[in-house]
């Protein structure tokens, strides 16, 4: 016969919702791995007292600190295979810069701290191709515009179809990589290369019928 007085699963409280202010903003949610940014909605655990993402601690149901008595109960941490993505807290990816195991669901490595475009497990290669974005891809703008400037300076041709085709052929590349460039900064560096060779073989001609 059943114990009646035994427990059931243990209910934990759910903290008061409320939007992140400036001592919060830029505090890691522990669950997700990413910033929190001012004007977020926002819990603090009672426990622990840590900030989280709401919507991160509905998705696991508590705290996201091992050990705190908000935490949920996990039976099993399994890790989410290369090719499928099970998105939770307790399914487990290899993070593709430093092969450590991270939550399926960061977006930001706790140990090297490398970030992420999405939440896919991701390959090394994948990881290296990546598209440039936010910082990142403001600097590398300037350099291709740069690029593309210089390379329509005739004077320049030699110099600007040897860096243009290094840039193509070349998978580290100089400046950038090839591969990681956003579509538009794709055609203006097209179109810079274009140009060089626009302009290499005009004076080609005028070498010949001078």
């Amino acid at each position: 016969m059943l114990d009646s007085k035994m427990k059931g699963p243990k209910k934990i409280p759910v903290p008061d919702p409320l939007p992140a202010d400036s001592a919060s903003a830029g505090k890691i949610c522990s669950i997700c791995s990413s910033g929190i940014c001012q004007g977020e909605t926002i819990v603090f655990c009672r426990d622990c007292k840590l900030p989280y993402h709401n919507d991160c601690w509905k998705e696991i149901g508590g705290c996201g600190t091992y050990g705190c008595l908000s935490a949920p109960a996990v039976q099993k941490t399994e890790t989410a295979p290369a090719d499928i993505y099970q998105p939770g807290w307790t399914t487990e990816k290899t993070c593709p810069a430093c092969q450590k195991k991270i939550l399926s669901n960061a977006l930001i490595c706790k140990w090297c701290k490398a970030t992420f475009p999405h939440e896919k497990p991701m390959t090394f290669q994948e990881y290296c191709d990546r598209e440039y974005i936010d910082e990142e891809s403001l600097k590398i703008r300037n350099f291709v515009i740069g690029n593309f400037i210089f390379s329509t300076m005739g004077c320049f041709f030699p110099f600007s179809i040897a860096i243009n085709l290094f840039h193509l052929f070349y998978p580290e590349g100089f400046l950038f990589r090839y591969k990681r460039l956003p579509p538009t900064l794709k055609v203006i560096f097209h179109a810079g290369l274009g140009v060089s060779i626009v302009w290499g073989i005009l004076a080609i001609l005028f070498l010949i019928f001078r």
